[in-house]
């Protein structure tokens, strides 16, 4: 195992396990915030306000340009004196669009939610997003920014901490004072003034104190790599939430948030890949650079065998007891969504495993193939959204959803071997499915419909089945090499003495 690999290894472990403690703060604030919105509004409420938020997601993304991944790729790249004129003139750039973005957003909300939505129940939230684009984008390019200079802290800081709490403490300030749903909209998008300065602000601190003079041609090769991630981008969120507009559209706010409570409460498994795939792209961009592709593989390899066993694990509360787990958490005013959070979990499970071969496509530099497998992958989504929604409802929306993943991730999968010569999906990874699978399906059908549906029982049967199967996949399968170091590594680093488990990583480390 080279040094370089053994280096990134430790990169991505330090710097994930940064980020999931992040991510893992930010999804559980915003989950209970999420919760007391949902319980507080009436369901075609809160499908407004989940209308809303796709629209400020969309919204962010064109105005954007881009220009956030351009600055996670070129950063790394180029001197210190040239980075502060580029992040200034992204920055720049990206704050004109924006601003005209969003007036023409806030200007026309009657029209867009009447003419457009064909729902003028939606027009507050529509004006109230529309008003927070500008910030949203500043906070993108912000995050990009900081996510090129490696500092995976300030991230933190700014998208899991700050943004969330805001969120959370104003969440509840709207339903004490009972401000409804002009009040939680407004809640919602608050956050993203107090997160954008911010993420300016820090960004700021990263960059070198000297700046150079305006360099059209590093800018030009910038905004060249930058642009089809527009396109990718808006493509992604076609085939991520264009089915939030179609459901509005064709089934009405009711609907919506339903479907909206189900997409949220399964937005917890995005989590395991989302901390790896966010440093995973630089570092492995540094290996490609080096000629190091063997040792991409193997890292990219060694983090998918858990991420398999994470995404079936997190299929029994969000899987096996989907119905359980909204009635529960949501109410049952929202119970009809039980399907439709199996067949997204199911989906964004497989999801995990296979988005980790885009990082890889974007440390080739291969802009332009992630957009085309974005458009690609928004073309199914929006024909199989427009196809199965008005017959099957949520359901068929959830069924195109899932459909679109593979799609994309499927095709990444491709290219990365058509390019390269190898694949991280390897037996390495494909072994513990072998386990997984078999104990999924044991649990689902014999020992689940014994269990009691309380928030006790659910956490209990989920923590044992998790316990289960990674000492099942240990003992069958063993400890890679990765894997080994990696614990030496956290020994090493924090002065931990494993003792008599010491013999058991050396056992496990021989199978």
């Amino acid at each position: 195992m080279s040094e370089d690999k053994n280096q990134a290894i430790r990169d991505i472990v330090k710097g994930a396990s940064i980020v999931y403690v992040g991510l893992f703060l930010e999804l559980l604030i915003a989950f209970v915030a999420q919760v007391i919105a949902a319980r507080y509004l009436s369901v075609s409420e809160f499908g407004g306000l989940t209308a809303g938020t796709a629209l400020l997601d969309i919204g962010s993304i064109l105005a954007g340009l881009g220009l956030a991944s351009g600055l996670t790729r070129y950063l790394p790249r180029i001197g210190d004196e040239e980075k502060r004129m580029l992040a200034s003139t992204t920055i720049v750039i990206t704050f004109v669009t924006s601003v005209l973005l969003g007036t023409v957003v806030t200007l026309n909300a009657s029209f867009i939610a009447s003419e457009i939505f064909g729902n003028p129940e939606v027009t507050v939230s529509i004006r109230t997003f529309g008003a927070a684009i500008p910030f949203a984008a500043l906070l993108n390019v912000s995050v990009g920014g900081i996510r090129g200079q490696e500092r995976s802290l300030y991230r933190v800081y700014v998208k899991n901490i700050i943004h969330p709490v805001t969120r959370f403490v104003l969440v509840i300030g709207a339903v004490v004072y009972g401000l409804g749903q002009v009040g939680l909209a407004s809640a919602y998008a608050a956050p993203y003034i107090v997160s954008g300065a911010i993420a300016l602000l820090l960004l700021h601190r990263t960059l070198p104190r000297t700046s150079s003079s305006f360099d059209s041609e590093l800018f030009t090769r910038v905004t060249r790599y930058s642009l089809p991630f527009t396109i990718s981008g808006v493509t992604g969120f076609v085939y991520r939430s264009i089915d939030i507009f179609l459901i509005l559209y064709f089934l009405g706010d009711t609907a919506t948030g339903i479907y909206g409570v189900a997409y949220a409460a399964v937005s917890f498994m995005g989590m395991y890949s989302t901390a790896f795939n966010y440093l995973g792209s630089p570092i492995a961009s540094k290996l490609e650079s080096d000629g190091n592709v063997d040792d991409v593989m193997d890292m990219f390899s060694s983090v998918a065998r858990w991420l398999v066993i994470a995404s079936v694990c997190t299929l029994v509360p969000l899987g096996v007891f989907s119905t359980e787990f909204i009635s529960i958490i949501y109410e049952s005013k929202y119970a009809s969504g039980g399907p439709v959070l199996l067949i997204l979990a199911a989906g964004f499970a497989a999801k995990n495993v296979l988005s980790i071969h885009s990082p890889i496509l974007e440390s080739l530099g291969l802009s332009k193939t992630i957009s085309f497998n974005s458009v690609v992958a928004a073309a199914v989504n929006l024909g199989l959204n427009i196809l199965l929604i008005p017959e099957f409802g949520i359901t068929g929306a959830a069924v195109a959803t899932v459909i679109s993943f593979l799609v994309r991730d499927g095709l990444a999968a491709v290219e990365v071997y058509y390019h390269l010569g190898t694949t991280p999906i390897s037996w390495q990874v494909i072994r513990p499915v072998a386990v997984a699978i078999p104990s999924l399906t044991i649990f689902a059908t014999i020992i689940a419909p014994e269990i009691p549906t309380t928030i006790p029982w659910l956490i209990g049967a989920t923590g044992s089945f998790t316990v289960s199967l990674v000492l099942g996949v240990l003992f069958v399968f063993g400890l890679s090499k990765t894997e080994v170091m990696v614990i030496r590594s956290a020994e090493e680093r924090y002065n931990l003495n494993l003792g008599p488990f010491d013999r058991l990583v050396r056992h496990l480390a021989r199978r």
